[in-house]
């Protein structure tokens, strides 16, 4: 079955959404010790924003399994809701979408009764666990699937979708909620900031290994043959998302060996913060061509 534009466009939501969920975890957990006047209302930010992508991934896998009922049933989007309820109690895809919707409900509640000023380590690990969950269970959706729930297959894309969005939504995190704000105080070079923007860059770099590792057996798994990344429409996007994450890397590359060691400076920063936020269009483009490729059959 092709795929819609609401199918790629309520995945590509979920997909962003999650990405800067767990982003924001990540950097609540670099920035637990609060020993710099930046990082209390950078956390308050960050609260803020854990409570609103989570709310956005909950909208988007109801949208998702809205209009998979709708195709499914083949019947108009708003009449969707008789098929929609089937869908929640008779199908896989329903079981799947509702246990990710448990999860992610509960990871707002942790959000909500858990949260203060300086994160516990009860909660951080709560939502660590809960995000895993999310993801195992949108897992069991994809095309790794079909070749059984505890195959090499469904582990690596598993480890693919977890650790894109960390490497995405840490990106994201940094150049549009993170830096921006120690840029507007008076905050340059602390060893706070330091300790953040190498954990980030850590971080990044070993996402980005586990990466390419996992999308090269990806690629193995589906393509029968290296042709079929330019014969094929899937091939086409899985290469134009290939290029997209060199494009990323490059960037990644720029910011580590060029623009940190230069943030010594405000200007330094902002060029940090400006490439970061060019790094996260690109892998906003790489999320969206995921969200094509997931809601598109694969060849053979």
């Amino acid at each position: 079955m092709e795929s819609t534009l609401p199918q790629v466009a309520a995945t590509a939501l979920i997909n962003i959404s999650f990405a800067w969920v767990v982003g924001v975890l990540a950097s609540r957990f670099w920035l637990m010790q609060q020993t710099a006047g930046w990082q209390k209302p950078v956390d308050k930010q960050l609260s803020f924003a854990m409570s609103a992508w989570l709310i956005t991934c909950i909208s988007g896998i109801l949208l998702s399994l809205w209009t998979e009922s709708a195709i499914m049933g083949d019947v108009a989007w708003l009449n969707a809701g008789p098929a929609f309820a089937q869908m929640l109690t008779a199908t896989h895809y329903g079981h799947a979408g509702a246990a990710a919707l448990a999860f992610l409900i509960s990871a707002l509640l942790v959000h909500l009764l858990r949260n203060g000023p300086g994160v516990s380590k009860t909660y951080l690990g709560s939502l660590t666990v809960l995000l895993l969950l999310v993801a195992a269970a949108r897992v069991t959706i994809g095309h790794a699937y079909e070749h059984g729930p505890f195959s090499v297959a469904v582990a690596v894309e598993w480890l693919h979708l977890v650790i894109m969005a960390v490497w995405a939504g840490i990106v994201f995190v940094a150049g549009w909620l993170v830096l921006p704000r120690v840029l507007a105080g008076d905050a340059v070079l602390t060893k706070e900031l330091t300790a953040y923007l190498t954990s980030m860059s850590n971080w990044a770099g070993a996402a980005l290994a586990g990466i390419l590792a996992t999308g090269a057996y990806n690629a193995y798994r589906v393509l029968g043959s290296p042709y079929q990344l330019i014969e094929v429409e899937y091939g086409q996007v899985l290469t134009f998302k290939l290029c997209l994450i060199l494009i990323a890397i490059a960037l990644g590359g720029f910011n580590k060996f060029i623009g940190l060691p230069a943030a010594t400076s405000h200007r330094g920063l902002r060029t940090v913060t400006t490439a970061l936020r060019v790094e996260s269009v690109v892998l906003l483009l790489v999320l969206i061509a995921a969200a094509v490729l997931t809601s598109s059959a694969p060849p053979g």
